[in-house]
């Protein structure tokens, strides 16, 4: 029947959420009723199967009531023993037939046994006493819905109400009270609630916050591994880790989680909680973190300013998420201390994050402050000044003494350990490299300088026509020898009547060291021809090895040279400056976590260029510099880009026409040949000193 709407699938909702919890309630009074009794033990287990039914005997001694849990995907029940230990071998029993598969047996805590039976499908069972034992009974068939038996057990009597099914992932344990029945009475099913495992970060301590006021902070312990039980742990889902958080300790807290956001929310492998379905729709908020309570087993606080309704259908999604997801679409946060979960407004806890802020500034300004005094060995105490300022309060100061490398720091002295332990992390020693450097320096030169001289002289038979040189050109260097006539056309003369004559054309190499000369004489002709040639080679090698040792990030740098005095005059006063014309070498080491040397490393040479003339007598310089960073493994040796200078000139002077053509053209014209080069390497080997 179809009454009142929307008001009635929410009446109905409520109290099936009120049915669930009132089932938890019920089972955590009886889990926590009295302590376990101790002394129980498993014997035997054992399988009896007949068509699609069959029968799980527990057999022992001191045998408590067992709880029973049903679970899903994959279809299984799951009996926990309290205060009861396994005395058996074997810890699997495999099945015969539907409706059981198998039976695995565990020692899930020191005071708790447990039995998990693996099913082929949803089937029934009932859990019985036969004398010492314990027989869970199991029908196969097809698979009961649930739902269908928690609506059974929500009726309220109103056929016109209409009931909106509300389904979890993970089953509610139905225990059939078989005695109840022999009695006569109406065989009701429990609903006791499930506690599921905690997310991680809501179980682990922050260390931060759980020190007490005025000590120290103390670095968070590791974890120690538990050891492990002699039975295998039977993987039991959520049952396997029922147990809700411990309760810390006096004095301490555990994590608050930061600010939910949707990113947070979509991250995957961050939440851990066990998956369920929920299907609701205009249900108060309050109601709908109870039920979180009865999943997770915390304690749930909920702040005067939550408020509002929730609509929601979710299908196996973590409890932990699907928490997340509603307080992010009602503008709410959570904080975790212990067991306890606290829900409220973000104003809310934004508010009293600046009130604690406050508090603590407030706390501040009433402290006395201390005078402390800090002396250290390998850092420079300017230095480490304007580092040290910035984790100083806003009362706090701090000055050095460059005479004893002492730091005086006054501040509050909750602030004092904190300056401490910055000085422990960074006045350390620093390593040392080592780093040989070898300067290779090659030039090489050739030079080669061929040149001819030309003198001719002639007349004609009726000897009215003359031919020869210019005298301008130059002047042979020929003087006719006694008893031979001067040439027709001679210049100056000599005591016995002789001369020289003009040259026709002077090409002759500059500084020869070689020469030949052929001259001929005759009344009416002369002729002095002159060849020379000049040849050099050089070859120069120039090798600096020089070796530093600076500390790690620090700067070493070589140079080689010669320093130029420069005259300068500014406002009428003359003033000497030394220029450097150096090879210089510097180099910055940095010790990488694998071993390695990475260098920022600057070349630089200088030299004086006389190619260029000087201005005011101030030389020009020729330079020559590269800068680069290179990482280079411990020991080994790297060759930096060397400089190479290669020059070729090659100078032709001719006779025009004549000094063109082939062969002939060589009797013609000088040619000078000139190639030099010049070679700098870097070879660069780091080193790092031990200790």
């Amino acid at each position: 029947m179809k009454t009142n709407g929307a008001a009635g699938r929410l009446g109905c909702s409520l109290l099936v959420i009120f049915v669930l919890m009132a089932g938890g309630w019920s089972a955590r009074a009886q889990e926590h009723g009295g302590p376990a009794r101790g002394g129980a033990v498993i014997s035997s287990v054992a399988i009896t199967q007949a068509g699609e039914r069959a029968s799980v005997r527990v057999e022992g001694e001191g045998l408590q009531e067992a709880r029973a849990m049903r679970m899903e995907n994959p279809n299984r029940l799951v009996l926990d023993f309290a205060g009861t230990r396994m005395a058996v071998e074997k810890t699997e029993i495999p099945g015969v037939s539907a409706p059981v598969l198998g039976v695995r047996l565990g020692q899930y805590k020191p005071t708790v046994a447990r039995v998990v039976i693996d099913l082929t499908t949803h089937a029934e069972y009932e859990v019985t006493r036969d004398g010492g034992g314990v027989v869970i009974l199991i029908k196969g068939g097809a698979a009961l819905p649930a739902a269908k038996e928690d609506v059974a057990a929500a009726q309220t009597g109103d056929s016109g109400t209409q009931k909106i099914p509300m389904h979890f992932g993970v089953a509610a344990p139905r225990i059939r009270a078989s005695a109840a029945r022999r009695n006569g009475k109406a065989g009701r099913f429990g609903a006791p609630s499930l506690k599921y495992a905690l997310p991680k970060e809501l179980t682990q301590p922050l260390q931060a916050l759980a020190i007490p006021a005025g000590k120290p902070a103390r670095p968070a312990q590791e974890p120690q591994p538990q050891p492990q039980q002699p039975a295998p742990v039977v993987p039991a889902a959520p049952a396997a880790q029922q147990a809700a958080a411990p309760s810390a300790p006096a004095g301490t807290q555990q994590a608050a989680t930061g600010p939910i956001t949707m990113a947070s929310i979509t991250q995957g492998g961050k939440y851990t909680g066990e998956p369920i379905s929920v299907n609701l729709k205009d249900v108060d908020l309050k109601d709908f973190f109870r039920l979180i309570h009865e999943i997770s087993g915390l304690n749930v606080i909920l702040d005067p300013a939550v408020k509002g309704t929730l609509t929601i259908v979710l299908d196996e999604v973590p409890w932990d998420q699907a928490l997340d997801l509603v307080l992010l679409n009602n503008g709410l946060d959570k904080q975790v201390s212990g067991n306890v979960l606290r829900i409220a407004t973000r104003e809310t806890f934004t508010k009293e994050a600046k009130v604690q802020q406050e508090m603590q500034k407030a706390q501040q300004e009433v402290v006395e402050p201390v005078t402390v005094t800090r002396v250290l060995s390998y850092a420079k105490a300017k230095d480490m000044e304007p580092t040290l300022k910035k984790f100083l309060s806003a009362r706090g100061d701090i000055f050095s003494d460059a005479r004893s490398n002492q730091l005086i720091i006054r501040d509050i002295p909750s602030t004092i350990p904190v300056v401490d332990n910055l000085l422990r992390q960074l006045d350390r020693k620093s390593q040392q490299v080592e780093i040989e450097a070898r300067v290779v320096s090659a030039s090489r030169s050739f030079a080669r300088d061929l040149g001819v001289q030309l003198a001719f002289a002639g007349t004609t038979t009726n000897g009215r026509n003359v031919f020869g040189g210019n005298q301008a050109v130059g002047s042979s260097t020929l003087i006719s020898p006694a008893g031979v006539p001067p040439p027709p056309l001679t210049v100056g003369g000599s005591s016995s009547g002789g001369g020289v004559m003009p040259l026709v054309y002077n090409l002759a190499a500059g500084a020869a060291t070689s020469g030949m000369v052929f001259g001929h004489r005759s009344p009416n002709a002369a002729v002095d021809l002159f060849i020379s040639a000049a040849e050099a080679k050089g070859v120069g090698k120039l090798l600096s090895k020089p070796k530093i040792i600076t500390q790690n990030n620090e700067k070493a740098t070589v140079k080689q040279g010669t320093k130029i005095p420069v005259q300068t005059m500014v406002n009428n006063t003359v003033a000497i400056q030394l220029i450097d014309a150096v090879l210089k070498l510097e180099v910055t080491p940095q010790i990488t976590a694998d071993g390695t040397v990475y260098m920022e490393v600057m070349v630089e040479n200088t030299q004086i260029d006389n190619g260029i003339a000087r201005v005011q007598g101030v030389p020009a310089l020729d330079t020559q510099s590269a800068e680069t960073k290179i990482t280079v493994p411990d020991g080994q040796t790297v060759v930096l880009g060397g400089i190479i200078v290669s020059q070729q000139r090659v100078d032709i002077n001719q006779v025009p026409l004549l000094g063109s053509m082939p062969v002939i053209g060589h009797l013609f014209r000088r040619q000078s040949v000139s190639n030099s080069s010049q070679e700098l390497f870097f070879f660069l080997t780091p080193r790092v000193i031990p200790g």
